[in-house]
């Protein structure tokens, strides 16, 4: 066990995309466990896109952080010390504790702490396609989207880890899944490691084209994790009544006021009779037993896969955040904080 306790904090609000400066790295005291608390030692950190918007308090439940403020994140973590009732000394948690190298919690709901199984999978899998990431494309397909056999699935940021699932899930749904990537290494991740029927790189200018030729019958549903003009160009080539499932505003994270964009124009949702689905992950929270009853033995049978982008150290996270904001990852970020045991 180390001495001190490494936290990454805010040096200032980002401009735009984020920038390594941004950030600081302090040692603090190991904080201690008082009665009916634990202390854990993280593992692994969740790095994700939604990140950027919690900093500057325009991410929901989030509160504006001030130069000193701990960033934070989800984590892997394991109790390493325990004064409470339900949890015990070497389990495996997944808890909101931030980008630290220990925390203590009262196992309260906005730790949201939850004990995982180290026998469903590789226990970085539990922030990814067995954790919030997961839940979240689970959600999107099962419970919104809802497509049928035959179907046309496009999804945007087919490479990370929601696109990933969804296009995954999609596909053992029976659907023809299509992604939307931004490289040519993201789209091969996605066709033979995801087994996605085709990717499209939106970088190359006939990516438009692409997509029609991908998608010969036209776009059943739309996973759209990225909003902006992508979605407005995607939505031409949606069949009448096809579905949009409403996720991510990769477009947006890095714009210092939400009103900095244009809108859309709605003639084209309305032509097209879309249902426009918006999702939030939180709504499905309590929902987390029926999606691993699901998704672990497909895991399991290598059906569902993933795919990581690792940082080794957490002084290493504010590079590797950055690395995400600007697009250069290729799979779930995450930083490795410690040795999964001691």
């Amino acid at each position: 066990m180390a001495d001190k306790n490494t936290q990454v904090q805010l040096a200032r609000q980002p401009d735009g995309e984020p920038k390594v400066s941004d950030f600081q790295v302090a040692e603090t005291d190991i904080p201690a466990a008082g009665p009916g608390k634990f202390l854990a030692r993280n593992i692994y950190l969740s790095l994700d896109p939604y990140m950027r918007g919690a900093i500057s308090g325009r991410h929901m439940g989030h509160s504006r952080l001030n130069q000193g403020d701990l960033i934070g994140g989800r984590c892997v973590a394991q109790v390493i010390e325990s004064k409470h009732a339900e949890y015990a000394e070497g389990d495996y948690i997944v808890i909101e504790s931030g980008w630290q190298s220990y925390c203590v919690s009262d196992g309260a709901a906005k730790d949201g702490v939850r004990k995982i199984d180290p026998n469903a999978g590789p226990l970085s899998a539990a922030l990814g396609v067995l954790g919030m990431p997961g839940l979240t494309a689970w959600a999107g397909v099962e419970k919104l989207a809802d497509p049928g056999l035959g179907d046309t699935f496009v999804v945007t940021a087919a490479a990370g880890p929601v696109g990933g699932t969804a296009g995954q899930l999609a596909k053992a749904k029976g659907c023809r899944a299509v992604g939307i990537a931004g490289s040519d290494e993201k789209c091969r991740i996605v066709v033979e490691e995801y087994g996605f029927d085709a990717c499209v790189n939106y970088k190359n200018d006939d990516w438009e084209e692409a997509l029609k030729e991908a998608c010969p019958d036209g776009i059943d549903v739309y996973f759209d994790n990225v909003g902006g003009p992508i979605l407005d160009t995607i939505t031409q080539q949606l069949n009448l009544y096809g579905k949009i499932i409403l996720c991510g505003l990769v477009s947006q994270y890095n714009r210092n006021d939400d009103n900095d964009f244009a809108g859309h124009n709605m003639g084209p949702f309305v032509g097209k009779r879309a249902q426009l689905l918006g999702l939030v992950v939180y709504d499905y929270y309590d929902q987390m037993d029926e999606f691993l009853r699901a998704a672990v033995p497909l895991v399991k049978a290598g059906r569902l896969n993933f795919h990581e982008d690792r940082a080794d150290r957490i002084e290493d996270a504010p590079a590797h955040f950055a690395k995400l904001m600007s697009g250069q990852n290729v799979g779930k970020a995450m930083v490795t904080i410690g040795p999964e045991s001691l």
